[in-house]
């Protein structure tokens, strides 16, 4: 039986390619789709929604999956606080896999990234380098952020006050907590993440390149395949799909 599948934000660059590893594979069958310029039918027939669109258009999904009690598998990022809350508070009531990146080898580079930010320690500076398309808005990206959460845990730093993300200004040396962010936009790259542990004579760095959407669309399937019939809650992407614990 195909999976009945409900696409929001579908006129994006990931969301297109979502639309089209659908009508490439007859496991899948896309039932709606959703944009800034159109939303779902409110009584169409579905088992899941995959998102990739924008927090405006998120806010309006999140409330059309909770009334429709359908799993949610969102990869929107640039999310506010008051929106995160919102996924947190839909997630007593469905199921919901929300993940900055989508592809495994990512998921797989971020549990690297605060391995070996806990096994260096203190005498490595950390930095995070991030490349994205010239549509790209936020920035950093949602994967550096996360990158950045991941490896500010392993130090026991707090994520928000350590990091960078402008130099020009700061007229000091790089101080040992710091973690530094730096977005390069431009062309279509899909997405490239380089984390940087810098140390004296030596240095380490962990770096993932996506060179086709098609990673992304392919790993959030396959979370909406894996997340209907779960409860409600919010579900890790990579525990999800990797069984990474």
């Amino acid at each position: 039986m195909n999976l009945q599948i409900l696409l929001s934000g579908a006129s994006g660059a990931v969301g297109r390619t979502i639309g089209e590893v659908i009508a490439s594979n007859s496991h899948f069958l896309l039932v709606g789709k959703a944009s800034r310029q159109q939303f779902f039918e409110p009584d169409v027939e579905a088992d899941v929604i995959v998102d990739f669109s924008h927090p405006a258009l998120l806010a309006r999904v999140i409330q059309f999956a909770v009334r429709r009690r359908l799993p949610l598998v969102t990869g929107t990022t640039g999310l506010d606080p008051a929106l995160e809350r919102k996924l947190e508070e839909a997630a007593e009531h469905i199921p919901v896999c929300h993940a900055a990146n989508f592809s495994l080898g990512v998921n797989l580079l971020v549990r690297l990234a605060g391995q070996a930010a806990s096994a260096l320690g203190e005498g490595f500076d950390i930095e995070i380098l991030e490349a994205h398309h010239r549509r790209k808005l936020d920035a950093p990206s949602g994967t550096a952020r996360w990158l950045g959460q991941e490896v500010s845990k392993a130090r026991g730093l707090n994520f928000e006050s350590s990091g960078v993300n402008d130099r020009s200004n700061r007229r000091q040396a790089r101080h040992q907590a710091e973690i530094g962010y730096q977005a390069i936009r431009g062309g279509d790259v899909a997405g490239e993440h380089t984390v940087f542990f810098l140390g004296d004579g030596e240095r380490l760095e962990l770096t993932h390149r996506s060179t086709d959407r098609q990673v992304f669309a392919r790993g959030a399937l396959a979370a909406a395949s894996r997340i209907t019939g779960r409860r409600a809650g919010m579900v890790d992407f990579a525990d999800l799909v990797l069984g990474m614990h």
